[in-house]
């Protein structure tokens, strides 16, 4: 949508420049015609009359009056003649509307002589309309062009959808393929009792991790899909955020120390009201938090922010793990992009965050990765390398 925005001002800034252009060179040729040509023509042709007042104008009702005179010829062959009278007292009265006298200055011109000044009028007439001929015929060209930019775009967003479409299938089939094989083997294995009684647990307990692991892949995958589909809306209430991010991280706070990590929370007591689905954003919050335990060290802090300012409040969830490249920083939000380079032993999916920015962006919110030295001018601890910042306008 923003693209149709940015191509509809970039069309009417174009309009009214050519607009501009046509006037400006419009106005240069009707100051050249009528300090040049217009006074020959009147010289030439109207002897006599009274012309001084008489302009481009003046000449353009003429040439009308000179093609209905010839007009008027080919009417008397084929209406009777008290009709073509009316003719006559029309371009009459054009001429005395101009203060001459048709009889003493049109009909005092030969019919040589009022061809050649029809056709020299005609081509003033041209001359006059070049600047809207050429800016008509700019203009479309500009149209085309960036019409056929945006088809190109397009095609190549299409292209670009379909490649990532069929790898995100690619993935898919990997992450279910290897738990599948795995709960296949050992199922087979109990099943044909070639599994001692002291290993049959072990075996139990991995087809259990497998099948968890599968079923939480594919939940991920419906809400990712969902979040797309025309039927799913957000369910907004006004709800304060201080409060939403303070829940989700008492939520998760058993995970981080099971981790073997540490949370340090700044959260101000402000209510902050937003209209939001608060299922929805405390999922946001909730992988945030997940991606920074799943995805760092023993021993690392992660950071829960909140910031109130007068046109942004902002959630930020940092901590002091590796940076993430650079390559991988630009699709971090991608499906099935994680930032390193194991697909699944970590165990996840490469969907939390990007499941994340669909719903930032349907509440018309921002979401980013910030790395050093970025971070610093957020004024949060030091020792934070990078964040993933929610930005709520206010």
């Amino acid at each position: 949508m923003e693209k149709y925005r940015s191509l509809q001002t970039f069309l009417v800034k174009k309009f009214l420049k050519i607009i501009l252009l046509v006037s400006v060179a419009e106005y240069g040729i009707l100051v050249i015609l009528n300090h040049t040509l217009v006074p020959i023509v009147m010289y030439y042709f109207f002897k006599g009359a009274d012309t001084e007042l008489m302009g481009i104008v003046s000449l353009i009702i003429i040439l009308f009056v000179l093609m209905g005179n010839i007009l008027g010829e080919f009417v008397k062959l084929l209406v009777p003649p008290q009709l073509t009278t009316l003719s006559d007292i029309g371009s009459g009265a054009l001429m005395r509307s101009l203060g001459m006298d048709d009889k003493s200055v049109v009909s005092a011109l030969g019919t040589k002589e009022e061809l050649l000044l029809m056709l020299i009028l005609l081509g003033m007439l041209i001359v006059i309309a070049i600047p809207y001929i050429v800016g008509a015929f700019a203009f479309i060209r500009i149209v085309i062009k960036e019409m056929d930019k945006l088809a190109e775009e397009e095609k190549s967003q299409l292209y670009e959808y379909n490649e990532q479409k069929n790898l995100m299938l690619s993935d898919i089939a990997h992450d279910l393929r290897t738990p599948m094989t795995t709960v296949s083997g050992y199922s087979r294995a109990l099943l044909d009792d070639m599994v001692s009684d002291d290993k049959k647990r072990e075996y139990l307990e991995a087809i259990n991790v497998k099948s968890d692991r599968m079923n939480n892949l594919i939940n991920l995958l419906f809400d990712y899909v969902r979040l797309d589909s025309k039927g799913f809306s957000l369910n907004k209430k006004d709800e304060g955020i201080c409060e939403l991010v303070r829940e989700a991280a008492a939520f998760q706070y058993q995970d981080i120390e099971d981790a073997g990590m540490e949370l340090d929370v700044e959260i101000p007591e402000e209510k902050a009201l937003f209209s939001l689905d608060k299922l929805q954003v405390s999922r946001v919050i909730t992988n945030l938090i997940t991606n920074a335990i799943r995805h760092n060290k023993p021993g690392t802090a992660i950071g829960l922010f909140v910031t109130v300012e007068d046109d942004f409040v902002r959630v930020m969830v940092a901590d002091n793990g590796e940076l993430i490249p650079e390559d991988m920083a630009e699709t971090i939000f991608d499906a099935f992009v994680m930032g390193d380079e194991s697909r699944s032993s970590k165990g996840g999916s490469g969907l939390g965050l990007s499941i994340a920015r669909k719903i930032v962006e349907m509440h018309g919110w921002n979401i980013r990765l910030v790395q050093q030295p970025l971070i610093r001018k957020y004024h949060i601890a030091a020792n934070y390398g990078k964040m993933f910042m929610v930005s709520l306008p206010r």
